[in-house]
């Protein structure tokens, strides 16, 4: 599926517009096309109104053409979200198009972001994760021709950015004994411009991560914490780093039987990471970023570790474990601190599929973002409003860390249900040391659930949450 910029030379080719329509009014192109076929007439006599939300499809002869009429609202309200929303719900009515050529047509009122935030929607909206399916997802449109001013570089980096988020999300749809730390690594090593560097088990033992160490007692695959860098060495990185539990049973601590089937996506956060690499280093970005993913199967066995274990981190922290369900922030807990004292970045930034109290309080469209340095914090919140990955900043004081408090050990890895997102990041908190850091909580937003009320560029599965935040981030900085 490609997308180009249209010009007169593929007019007999299109056999299907796009053609955007405000609640109160027409966008310029769109009167172009009314003028001769009255098709926005039509179609508002048949109960059209060009309502957010909206769409509706019909052939006109006098184009020879399918044409979808989609609604953006009213015209002062429509944002980048509108164009996202309302472009990639078109895709289904043009995607079984025989040898399909679909012209995009624009509202007009910022070119650049409204081809960027369209493309992208529709790349996003073409994704289904069939690799297990016996029928295929059927899709037989050959181009988008968005008719634009912006440059080609505009359309090729929309369609970059959405490529390297369905690459995310087929890494965190996998299923759990395919995705595993050992594919992460082949993958990580097929990624041009990175250097890869993998410890295992043995090596945790030497380093001193007990976190990595103790969780992956009980796994059946080979846990590993995987380190890839890109760019130019001459200035501080910015570290990202992503959880990566395979698969989550919660160990001794063991989840209930329903839903355990969706712990295959506590991986999101090292496929989020894994992603952004591949994209930056594609794009040949001018920064110098580290990203490390931890990666191990929490699973419950003679072996495994137990409620009551002592664990010591790489920095020397130890944590009482409390419950072995709270296993993210204990291996995040060696590669924050590993990647802190060896690669001394400029910032760090970690995403985690952490906890259902973050869900609880937010929901399933906001990530919880928290931290140690009120400038990181306003760089990410300002780099989530160019992109479709909100955030929403959670208190993070010292009644947190006395919550975590032990009196067995330096600090507990849990401290109850109250504030139990801010008490996570409590806990990771104590593994950063001064380094400026944030912590985005993404268990709500990292999959889809039946609360999830962007399905239309959002199909079922893992979303990619991440991979166009921290592009952004890193683009803008």
């Amino acid at each position: 599926m490609e997308f180009l910029k249209y010009s007169d030379d593929y007019r007999d080719k299109v056999n299907a517009v796009i053609l955007p329509v405000f609640e109160d009014g027409m966008p310029k192109e769109t009167e172009k096309f009314n003028s001769k076929t009255k098709i926005v007439e039509n179609a508002r006599k048949s109960g059209f109104t060009g309502k957010k939300g909206e769409s509706f499809e019909m052939f006109d002869p006098s184009l020879g053409r399918k044409v979808v009429l989609i609604g953006l609202g009213r015209k002062k309200e429509c944002d980048n979200e509108t164009i996202r929303r309302a472009y990639s719900s078109s895709f289904s009515s043009v995607k079984s198009l025989p040898k399909g050529v679909v012209q995009v047509i624009l509202p007009g009122n910022s070119q650049d972001d409204e081809t960027r935030e369209a493309v992208f929607a529709i790349s996003l909206a073409a994704y289904d994760f069939d690799r297990y399916r016996g029928e295929k997802s059927k899709i037989n449109v050959q181009k988008f021709l968005v008719s634009t001013k912006s440059p080609p570089s505009v359309i090729l980096e929309a369609k970059v950015v959405a490529d390297a988020i369905n690459y995310t999300r087929d890494i965190a749809n996998l299923p759990p004994s395919v995705g595993t730390p050992t594919y992460f690594e082949k993958e990580a090593k097929k990624i041009p411009g990175l250097t890869v560097k993998v410890f295992d088990r043995e090596d945790f033992i030497r380093l001193g991560m007990g976190g990595l160490e103790g969780v992956s007692r009980a796994a059946k695959e080979a846990a590993k914490l995987i380190i890839v860098e890109y760019g130019p060495r001459d200035r501080k990185p910015t570290l990202i780093v992503g959880k990566g539990i395979t698969f989550d049973s919660g160990g001794i601590s063991i989840k209930p039987s329903e839903g355990m089937d969706e712990m295959k996506f506590d991986k999101c956060g090292a496929s989020a990471v894994l992603g952004t690499m591949k994209l930056i280093s594609e794009i040949k970005m001018n920064r110098h970023v580290i990203g490390i993913m931890p990666l191990t199967e929490n699973l419950p066995g003679g072996n495994a570790y137990k409620p009551g274990d002592i664990l010591t981190h790489y920095n020397g922290v130890t944590s009482e474990v409390l419950s072995t369900d709270a296993e993210g922030r204990l291996v995040l807990a060696d590669a924050l601190s590993y990647g802190v004292k060896n690669f001394k970045p400029a910032e760090v930034i970690d995403l985690a599929t952490l906890t259902g109290a973050c869900v609880v309080a937010l929901g399933n469209n906001y990530a919880g973002l928290m931290g140690n340095d009120a400038k990181l914090k306003e760089r990410i919140v300002e780099s989530s409003k160019r992109s479709w990955e909100r955030v929403w900043e959670l208190p993070l004081d010292g009644d947190f860390q006395e919550q975590i408090k032990s009196k067995v050990a330096d600090i507990k890895n849990t401290g109850g249900r109250e504030g139990g997102a801010e008490t996570a990041a409590a806990f990771l908190s104590r593994f950063v040391g001064n380094t400026p850091w944030v912590h985005i909580d993404i268990a709500g937003t990292a999959w889809t659930h039946k609360n999830t009320t962007h399905q239309s560029y959002l199909p079922p599965g893992a979303t990619g949450y991440g991979v166009r935040l921290l592009y952004e981030f890193l683009k803008g900085n």
